[in-house]
């Protein structure tokens, strides 16, 4: 199926994306690196869009649909929140269980689902959850007794926020794009809606920094290609997702995307250098597992 390619697609850039901006994390501030992700992905999305409409008349038919232009203002404040926990969620973890404590979003993707579009789960899918549940507290683990007494630890906690903003921001995503009318096909949805999603972030991020650090503009100056670079791998990631969501369910999508975490552990391993332990390898594999079974046995 076309939209299980897109997805995996989405999950490949989006591990280069997260790689890079972990790097570039380490030369300027949490929020300059967020702001790459939406900054240096815009000249891409814009050049995207209009050589693909070739007609400024469809900018106002877009800001014309309410719904659309709602959910995509929450989608993209979400995203941003998201971006800025991921990254700062870096600082306390390795790169593998980083990322994966973040994945939680799958399980909380289909909570959303239902609770914002109305889509449903059968025991299947429950059990799914439940499964990849365990995977993650599994690979959280590094020491039983220190995590029975810090269940609700700073860094699992920030794993955690990050799964619920971006569980939210892809189902108010896709919601924008299933929302947009007189579009052919759903390749001009996830255009539109990632075009007008970056505006709206790369604008308010900016503000943000303008008004209170300012200092980073320079740092990102200095490291234009690298920002370039996480900048047309974000592109690339998000317009996978976006075409994706306009397929088929988004908690799906996503869970096919896990594929992202033996990305990310490669990342760890061989670029980081970074140790990985048995029980984070054992906890990826069930987790997988987990969402596949939500992927499998979807209703």
């Amino acid at each position: 199926m076309n939209w299980i390619i897109v997805a995996i697609s989405g999950a490949f850039f989006q591990n280069l994306r997260s790689t890079l901006q972990k790097k570039l994390n380490q030369k300027v501030s949490t929020i300059a690196s967020t702001y790459v992700r939406f900054a240096f992905a815009l000249p891409f999305g814009t050049i995207l869009f209009f050589l693909y409409f070739q007609d400024l008349n469809v900018i106002p038919q877009i800001l014309s649909q309410k719904k659309f232009i709602f959910n995509v203002l929450l989608g993209s404040i979400f995203q941003i929140i998201f971006t800025f926990v991921l990254l700062y969620l870096f600082r306390f973890a390795n790169f593998v269980v980083g990322t994966s404590l973040s994945k939680t979003e799958v399980i909380q993707v289909a909570i959303f689902e239902y609770l914002i579009i109305g889509d449903k789960l059968n025991k299947f899918g429950i059990t799914g959850i439940i499964v990849s549940t365990i995977g993650v507290i599994i690979l959280s683990i590094k020491d039983l007794s220190l995590f029975l007494k810090n269940l609700f630890s700073k860094t699992t906690l920030i794993g955690l926020s990050a799964g619920l903003f971006l569980g939210l921001s892809v189902v108010y995503f896709r919601a924008a794009a299933l929302t947009l009318e007189n579009f052919s096909n759903n390749f001009e949805k996830a255009i539109a809606t990632l075009f007008f999603g970056l505006v709206i972030q790369t604008t308010l991020v900016t503000i943000y920094l303008i008004i209170f650090e300012k200092s980073q503009f320079k740092k990102l100056y200095e490291n234009k290609y690298e920002c370039l670079t996480a900048g047309l791998a974000g592109f690339l990631a998000t317009l996978s997702w976006f075409y994706a969501f306009t397929l088929i369910q988004s908690s799906f999508v996503r869970a096919i995307g896990q594929i992202e975490l033996l990305f990310s552990y490669v990342s760890s391993k061989y670029m980081f250098k970074e140790k990985v332990k048995i029980t984070e390898i054992l906890g990826i594999i069930i987790f997988v597992v987990g969402v596949l079974i939500l992927l499998l046995n979807k209703s």
